[in-house]
């Protein structure tokens, strides 16, 4: 994955500094949104790692799956990632691309996972604490994962914070077992 990440980008970031300039975002959200599900259709990914077909044909398929919904420049990225053999890398190209998007826009996307469904007041809290820390609005997704025991974990980007009951006995049990 964090090759993949790597590779993606350079991709995202030239894609990202185009659309901020031209102010098109959005649409290259969208067009990236697209091109991304296309890349991960099975047949599609198939076609992506069979060396019996040429960038060429590769980035055609794409063209007439979008039709008119792609455009000269999106046409372009296709052409450039699929002659350096990185059209796998397309949905990590998006990811990336809407991580950008998202500083930029003062937007930041966090999960937090609980061992139990977060109340009304917890979540409040928490949404001020994130949205102060980052200093942005923070886009919170909850989870719920019953091994943690108890506490929580938040995961922010690359930022992570593990306060569970299960991250605190595992330290114990190493501190223990010195």
């Amino acid at each position: 994955m964090a090759q993949l990440m790597t590779i993606a980008r350079p991709y995202a970031e030239a894609v990202f500094a185009l659309s901020s300039e031209a102010k098109n975002l959005a649409v290259w959200s969208d067009e990236l949104a697209n091109l991304a599900t296309i890349s991960q259709d099975v047949a599609m990914e198939a076609m992506i790692k069979n060396p019996a077909y040429s960038a060429d044909q590769i980035v055609s398929v794409f063209t007439e799956v979008m039709g008119g919904n792609l455009t000269v420049e999106g046409k372009n990225l296709l052409t450039a990632m699929a002659a350096n053999k990185r059209l796998g890398a397309l949905s990590a190209v998006f990811e990336v691309f809407e991580t950008l998007k998202a500083e930029a826009e003062k937007r930041v996307r966090a999960t937090v996972i609980s061992a139990r469904k977060t109340t009304v007041e917890q979540k409040k809290i928490l949404s001020a604490a994130l949205n102060a820390k980052f200093d942005a609005e923070v886009e919170i997704t909850y989870e719920e994962d019953t091994s943690l025991v108890g506490g929580i974990k938040i995961k922010v980007g690359d930022w992570a914070i593990d306060g569970s009951a299960l991250a605190q006995l595992k330290k114990l049990g190493a501190a223990i077992a010195q």
